[in-house]
């Protein structure tokens, strides 16, 4: 099992997508206007013609359900569903732009790969989720990305859930459409809107700030799609792994032990889905997998009290079981989007002053700032891997503990 975790970690990157054009040797891979026309002339009975936004969009016949998380669409009035083969995308009259002979890791994705139709152009991101490395021709296409502020993308006519249609609708149809976005925010050029499904499944449109019209588009669901028949055999009685668990008696004395308190409950991480639902967190099925084959990872979102946590799990088993029995290999907890009580070794919280959690921990860290939100990121690595580590951020102007991070492979 731990032959595939380098694959994993790269997977696990969410939502951080690196375009590469003009790098095709140097695949990174991944553990989602007006146009007027007018005339001058001396005849006074000529009239300027314009062309408003969002006109000129052809209608298509489609019939597409009203759920945006099922992730189907059309391009040309022609139905996808991610995630989707490669043979079925490119069935479609997509070429790719590289060798669909290049291999992909293991459990990983490669992001921003350049396909071309009808004199346009798209990115998608090309997901192996298998636990050997795969050609891309056997892959599978999970995230699809257009922007028609580029000459390459204006001739591309998409079709989405509820009726909104790429370059014509704008943000207040979105918003009736599917309701308030998780995430909102505005650029000097573009307005963005953000929908999230569970982790590394989103939906993100971005609406021109001149024209209110939707300009670009991303959509992303590295959701597993493999082994459905073997999924209904899963097992879902308490596995010996499971069993195997024992939660801490007292906190940690030290953060490489990976000892949590979490929304007042002690965890050893990684732990069993099924040890947060003993105390109150339950399963959102529409954006959890329900099971997962042997050896290998999936996603699960837990809910309490109006809060979510997304994770990755894992299956220590070589059986498929349900997601109950696989193990959730991180907890986090912020004071802005996840506010969960969140406690680790050295009594340091959410709320601790600077100076207090830095004399509570070695010097052994990574440091660096983000100063677009203000704040100094602290990493704690476990070993030299920097997989297990613990990540605990600072606000820059209050000196405080805002987030923490713990994740355990």
């Amino acid at each position: 099992m731990r032959g595939f975790k380098t694959g994993l970690m790269i997977l696990m990157a969410a939502g951080v997508l690196w375009m590469l054009p003009g790098c095709r040797d140097q695949k990174q891979e991944i553990p989602i206007s007006t146009v007027s026309q007018s005339t001058e002339d001396d005849d006074p009975e000529d009239t300027m013609q314009e062309q408003l936004p969002g006109e000129g969009i052809p209608v298509y016949e489609v019939e597409i359900p009203d759920e945006l998380y099922d992730f189907e669409y059309a391009v040309w009035g022609v139905s996808y569903q991610l995630p989707m083969t490669y043979e079925s995308f490119t069935a479609n009259g997509w070429s790719y732009d590289g060798d669909e002979q290049g291999m992909v890791s293991a459990q990983s994705y490669l992001a921003g790969e350049i396909f071309t139709a009808e004199d346009c152009a798209v990115t998608v991101d090309i997901m192996n989720p298998e636990a050997s490395e795969l050609p891309v021709s056997q892959c599978y296409v999970a995230g699809f990305h257009v922007d028609a502020g580029e000459d390459s993308g204006k001739g591309v006519y998409v079709n989405l859930p509820g009726n909104i249609v790429f370059q014509k609708s704008v943000a207040e149809e979105v918003i009736q459409a599917y309701g308030a976005p998780k995430d909102r925010y505005e650029q000097e050029e573009y307005l963005f809107l953000t929908y999230e499904f569970g982790l590394n499944r989103s939906v993100q449109f971005g609406f021109d700030n001149e024209t209110g019209l939707l300009m670009r588009l991303d959509l992303q669901n590295l959701q597993n799609p493999n082994g459905e028949e073997e999924l209904e055999h899963a097992l879902s009685e308490e596995t010996p792994e499971v069993k195997a668990y024992q939660a801490p008696e007292a906190p940690g004395t030290a953060l490489d032990q990976f000892v949590v308190s979490y929304d007042g409950t002690l965890y050893q991480l990684p732990v069993p889905t099924a040890e947060l639902l003993k105390h109150g967190w339950e399963i959102n099925d529409k954006e959890s997998d329900e099971a997962v084959k042997g050896l290998q990872y999936g996603y699960v979102t837990l809910e309490k009290n109006g809060e979510r946590l997304f994770g990755n799990v894992r299956n220590d088993s070589e059986e498929a079981v349900t997601v109950e029995n696989c193990f959730i290999t991180a907890l986090y907890g912020d004071m802005d989007t996840t506010r969960v009580p969140i406690a680790v070794a050295g009594g340091i919280t959410l709320g601790t002053p600077e100076e207090t959690f830095l004399a509570a921990v070695s010097e052994d860290y990574e440091k660096t700032e983000d100063t677009e939100n203000g704040t100094e990121i602290y990493t704690f690595y476990a070993d030299e891997t920097k997989e297990n580590y613990t990540e605990i951020t600072v606000d820059r102007a209050l000196h405080l503990v805002r987030g923490i991070k713990v994740v355990k492979q």
